[in-house]
């Protein structure tokens, strides 16, 4: 008995890119019927990959699409930086009510009305109220205009 080397069989994707070579038009189940009758498996990803090697599709760059989100990622937190100091300007710019210096004002006027008329007193107090109400309003205003911005960017 001889010990006659066995040939190399040949693998999947130097099979699939010879008949590529032959063909270019061949499609996955046409090189699959070939690579069966051959015994050599192969699979979509093994076809795909001779295309690719063989110049038949076009491809990216081996990294360009994280480089890609990697940049995307920079450009968006650029962007939000620039929205909250567009926001923490436009709140600094907003007019300050001249009536409020704190609660404590508010407290001594309310004390110094009650003590004199009881009802000069209640209406200190009201305007006191009216006062707050529409501090609320203009940072309720401002709040949303920052749920605006940062929801257009979350939607972007």
């Amino acid at each position: 008995m001889e010990n006659t080397p066995e040939p190399k069989k040949q693998s999947a994707i130097e099979f699939a890119k010879e008949k590529l070579n032959l063909n270019p038009e061949a499609t996955y189940a046409e090189i699959k019927a070939q690579a069966k009758f051959e015994g050599i498996p192969i699979f979509p990803v093994v076809y795909g990959r001779a295309k690719a090697l063989l110049g038949l599709v076009p491809t990216a760059p081996y990294g360009s699409k994280s480089k890609a989100r990697k940049q995307a990622a920079e450009e968006k937190a650029e962007r939000e930086k620039q929205d909250a100091a567009a926001a923490a300007a436009a709140a600094q710019s907003a007019p300050k009510p001249a009536a409020t210096n704190g609660s404590s004002n508010r407290a001594e006027r309310a004390q110094a009305a009650l003590s004199s008329d009881p009802a000069a007193g209640l209406e200190a107090m009201i305007n006191d109220l009216r006062t707050a109400v529409q501090e609320r309003d203009r940072y309720r205003a401002i709040l949303e205009k920052i749920t605006t911005l940062i929801q257009a960017e979350l939607d972007a």
